[in-house]
């Protein structure tokens, strides 16, 4: 009679409040990733977490996301609202509705509130060189410009008004009005005084000590009036200056915390810089949360940062750029596979204008992202009148970032749709535009951006396209782009990068998994500092492909004291509130929960088999569906174990082929009532304990080569 094989009882989750990003469990008490609906910041559980209500959409006016946003009150000057500059327009939200404010005639590109030491609080817009400023009283009331007053950025620090000026072809100059002046008469600013580089755009400024700090991709400035200059506080920034450098900044008194433009954020407390990075001493993969952040605030003692979707293109003054994509690509919802280091490997770009009679190859000229060469999209017109752009990959892809010359834009009011094929046809593919600038009638492919493809079709197959000849063997995916109106005379691509196409863990329960993968969905992360940098949690995401301008805590709801504040994210086509709540009765869930932790050896290395699980909570009323999911490589298939509706969750898994010597494992819920999930107790997982079975060194060893063999992604 055989032996019963031997069984390793191993915990797979105490606790997991030590932070996000680590996909290969280095550390302990950490997870790689959450998609949405889990909060692990609390020591020994992983509770349910809060719910991001996709509030309303954006005015029309909006061409991307809003510059600035700030608390005031109403016209009567006793309740609250939050006031927000986007597009040609102020939006407010109050009585949790939206509404578009003045049109202010030029794009808004900052703002900010102002008391000029008279006790007059004044709301201040600005448009760059466009426009002058516009001043507004809380009755709506507009001070007359005396002069001309013209700034790109703007800043109230201890009751002087800082704004940047133009200086040769960039904002790189600084003017202020002191405490106590008009900001509205040109008189009472300062003189124009350069900061940094000439070459360079001021991208923010803030407050750091109670004095201002002027944000420059080359570093952060202080003013030294020792040397009556601004000196650079971060010279190192110098050697390697980014256009995006300090983008998103917020101050807490005696520090402020700084974006980088490659990803990561550091404090600065006027003398020293440290890294608080969200992948400082992690393991992120490619599959992990982005790190490119789009703008911070606090919140109930938690630094807050957004990531963005579009890797850092975020418009505004300045040429911007391209970085930040994954490499890797997908065969299919399962196998990942590499293609090398090559982002432009493979790529097929095609344009017809007879109906796919004739073709223009430019995968050469788009594949480079070289400036001097460029495909030419002049005067594309609609597909009634046989006008393609055709962009090809070997492997399913899930975005597109396109670059153009400047002068290559299109400004004419057109919008952009896709399709994919399907082995026999063209179909329609969902798609997010993120390339258009008009605030008024969208113009796609009006500056540099992402196209998102948003649906899932599980018949996309390969097929050869263009001219006879050129080596597209064994077919590549390809999607059809046309235009709903004919484009400028004048447009010309100079890049295209692909973002591959992720798996869903779960393409039933959690579809929405395999786009965030690729990175297409903005993150709320709450980060606390401490004396090693800082420990960050990844508090899920909206669950839509939109570029988030603005972070704030506000009091959206009306009167004074009627509605709780809530933490406002203000995106370019729609805001977003993450109703979070700290306790643990009657809160507003997430409907649906997805969280990822990292591989780990579970044997010293030798193969295992998962036999059993056993995951024990508290509070588990109101679930329809419970599922726990696991693997044994990063090339392998998801396997999906049902659990039930209250703990203790045990399953026994009776037939499973698989083995390994790493072992990764997530778990996920879905509520009953997805429209409204208000439960009387917040549920929570609260450990995690699974068996395993030793299996047969040469059983294992080929399980694992066998899985080996397939490039990783």
């Amino acid at each position: 009679m055989a032996a019963a094989p031997e069984l390793l009882r191993v915990p797979l989750f105490g606790s997991a409040h030590m932070g996000f990003g680590d996909s290969r469990q280095v550390a302990p008490n950490r997870y790689n990733r959450i998609l949405y609906g889990f909060d692990a910041r609390y020591p020994g559980e992983l509770r349910f977490g809060d719910f991001m209500e996709n509030a309303f959409t954006q005015p029309s006016t909006s061409d991307g996301p809003p510059c600035w946003a700030g608390e005031w009150r109403d016209s009567g000057g006793t309740n609250p609202r939050l006031m927000y500059f986007l597009g040609l327009t102020a939006a407010q939200i109050q009585y949790d509705a939206s509404s578009a404010g003045t049109d202010y005639g030029a794009r808004s590109t900052g703002g900010c509130l102002h008391n000029n030491g008279a006790n007059v609080e004044r709301l201040i817009q600005c448009s760059g060189n466009a426009a002058n400023i516009v001043i507004r009283a809380i009755d709506g009331t507009v001070d007359a410009i005396t002069g001309t007053i013209q700034r790109d950025k703007l800043a109230a620090v201890s009751g002087a008004l800082y704004g940047s000026v133009i200086a040769g072809n960039r904002y790189s100059a600084i003017r202020f009005a002191p405490y106590g002046a008009a900001p509205n008469t040109a008189a009472s600013w300062s003189g124009s005084t350069t900061v940094g580089w000439a070459s360079t755009d001021i991208n923010n400024i803030v407050s750091v000590r109670g004095v201002p700090c002027i944000l420059k991709p080359e570093g952060v400035f202080l003013y030294n009036r020792g040397k009556d200059q601004w000196e650079n506080m971060m010279p190192g920034w110098e050697g390697d200056p980014h256009p995006d450098n300090g983008r998103a900044a917020v101050s807490r008194g005696p520090d402020v915390v700084i974006s980088r433009g490659r990803g990561g954020l550091v404090l600065f407390d006027g003398y020293t810089v440290r890294d608080i990075s969200p992948y400082f001493q992690a393991a992120p993969n490619d599959d992990t949360t982005p790190e490119k952040i789009s703008c911070l605030t606090l919140w109930k003692g938690f630094i807050v940062a957004v990531t963005s979707v579009s890797q850092g293109l975020r418009g505004g003054s300045g040429n911007k750029e391209l970085h930040g994509l994954v490499t890797g690509v997908s065969s299919g919802n399962q196998k990942l596979l590499a293609v090398g280091t090559n982002l432009t490997e493979g790529i097929r770009f095609w344009r017809t204008q007879d109906n796919e009679v004739t073709f223009t190859n430019g995968a050469t000229n788009a594949g480079d992202e070289d400036a001097s060469t460029s495909v030419s999209l002049n005067a594309q017109s609609t597909a009634a009148n046989g006008d393609y752009f055709v962009i090809g990959y070997r492997y399913p892809w899930r975005a597109c970032l396109i670059n153009f010359g400047t002068s290559g834009l299109n400004t004419n009011a057109s919008t952009l749709s896709a399709e994919y094929w399907n082995g026999s046809a063209w179909a329609a593919m969902a798609i997010v535009d993120l390339m258009s600038t008009n605030p008024t009638t969208a113009n796609t492919l009006g500056k540099a951006g992402l196209v998102i493809l948003t649906g899932n079709p599980t018949d996309w197959t390969t097929r050869t396209y263009g001219t006879a000849g050129v080596d597209d063997s064994g077919g590549y995916y390809y999607i059809r782009f046309s235009v709903s109106a004919a484009l400028s005379a004048t447009v010309s691509v100079i890049g295209v990068r692909i973002i591959p196409w992720r798996p869903a863990i779960d393409t039933t329960d959690h579809p929405n998994d395999g786009i965030d993968r690729s990175g297409c969905y903005p993150h709320v992360l709450f980060g606390q500092i401490t004396e090693e940098g800082a420990i960050w949690h990844d508090m899920g995401t909206p669950l839509v492909a939109d570029e988030i301008g603005i972070v704030v805590g506000a009091h959206v709801g009306g009167a004074v004291g009627v509605d709780p504040r809530k933490l406002v994210l203000l995106g370019g086509a729609n805001a977003y509130y993450f109703h979070h709540t700290e306790s643990d009765a009657w809160p507003w869930l997430a409907p649906r929960g997805l969280a990822e932790f990292g591989f780990r050896r579970i044997a010293d290395g030798h193969p295992v088999r998962l036999k059993t699980i056993r995951i024990d909570g508290r509070d588990f009323n109101g679930l329809t569906s419970m599922s726990f999911y696991y693997r044994y490589d990063s090339n392998e298939r998801w396997s999906k174990v049902l659990l039930g509706a209250r703990p203790p969750f045990v399953s026994k898994i009776k037939i499973d082929a698989s083995a390994g010597m790493d072992f990764q494992w997530a778990i996920g819920y879905v509520m009953s009532d997805t429209t409204d999930p208000h439960v009387q107790r917040r549920p929570a997982v609260t450990g995690v304990t699974a068996e395993f079975e030793l299996v047969a060194e040469r059983e294992g060893m080929l399980a694992q080569r066998t899985i080996g063999a397939i490039p990783r992604g």
